[in-house]
């Protein structure tokens, strides 16, 4: 009609996992995914992690968090601050996706999150350098490291990061080439709305090229596996009946709701009765 004024959609590049499987897609700038054809809001979608394969997360990557674990590692029995980047792995039974549940163990008064900028491989790496690391990466995703409060951070944290949803990832990947500079990105957490922590990208110690390169000289990132580039100072704690966002910005926002573990499992045990779709 006359006097309307056409709506000009810019689209974005993503990826997203739908059946199992890693399917191309665009996002435009009104939030909805196309996909097939079809244009589906968010809520149309049942969501899935953007990754079935375990995540390795960068620790001791945030220039801020290194500096306040800095003397303690000059005491006993370390001496010195660690020479090589530090990694440690969520395995694929934490993994979860945008919009479900994350659940507080019985025993836990609260978890805590990690927000973090994560990279999605778009082509193997093994033993590459930095230049060669950025062709490997195929995009970028949103990645919350949920755990439970730690006794000492130079230990190895299995028992309490490796819990059954605490990896949530996506909830899509966002091309490479849709974001020119990751290191200058802000990371937000919001729980029930209310910004509790704010970082950015541009705080990471070691470089995204840098932590491909040191991870490819002795194992190898296949196709579609996920690396996580640091985590900010200050772990937010949440408990059941938070709602939890973390947004990264030029990325968009993964949310999730942390629930007590009898309603988890409530959740988990109906998934699987309802059988696959």
């Amino acid at each position: 009609p006359p006097g309307r004024r056409k709506l000009s959609l810019q689209m974005r590049k993503i990826s997203l996992r739908t059946d199992g499987a890693l399917r191309d897609a665009a996002l435009d700038d009104q939030g909805q995914i196309h996909l097939d054809g079809a244009a589906l809001a968010a809520k149309e979608i049942r969501w899935e992690p953007v990754t079935d394969q375990a995540v390795i997360c960068a620790a001791l990557n945030d220039a801020e968090h290194y500096a306040q674990l800095a003397a303690g590692f000059h005491a006993a029995p370390y001496g010195a601050p660690p020479e090589q980047p530090v990694f440690f792995v969520k395995p694929p039974n934490t993994l979860a996706a945008h919009l479900t549940s994350v659940q507080c163990p019985e025993q836990a008064d609260g978890i805590y999150t990690g927000a973090g900028l994560a990279v999605a491989m778009g082509r193997p790496a093994s033993r590459v350098n930095q230049q060669e690391a950025w062709a490997c990466i195929g995009g970028y995703t949103i990645f919350n490291d949920f755990t439970l409060a730690e006794d000492s951070y130079f230990r190895p944290p299995v028992k309490t990061k490796c819990v059954d949803s605490f990896g949530p990832v996506g909830p899509y990947i966002v091309a490479r080439d849709e974001i020119p500079d990751p290191h200058g990105l802000a990371v937000t957490t919001r729980v029930n709305g209310e910004v509790k922590q704010t970082a950015a990208t541009a705080g990471l110690r070691l470089s995204i090229p840098a932590l491909i390169e040191a991870l490819s000289e002795f194992m190898t990132l296949a196709t579609g596996s996920v690396l996580v580039s640091g985590f900010p100072a200050g772990r937010v704690k949440v408990k059941p009946g938070d709602e939890v966002v973390v947004e990264i910005e030029q990325i968009g926002s993964l949310t999730n709701h942390i629930v007590a573990e009898a309603e988890y499992r409530a959740q988990r045990n109906g998934r699987q009765d309802a059988g696959p779709r």
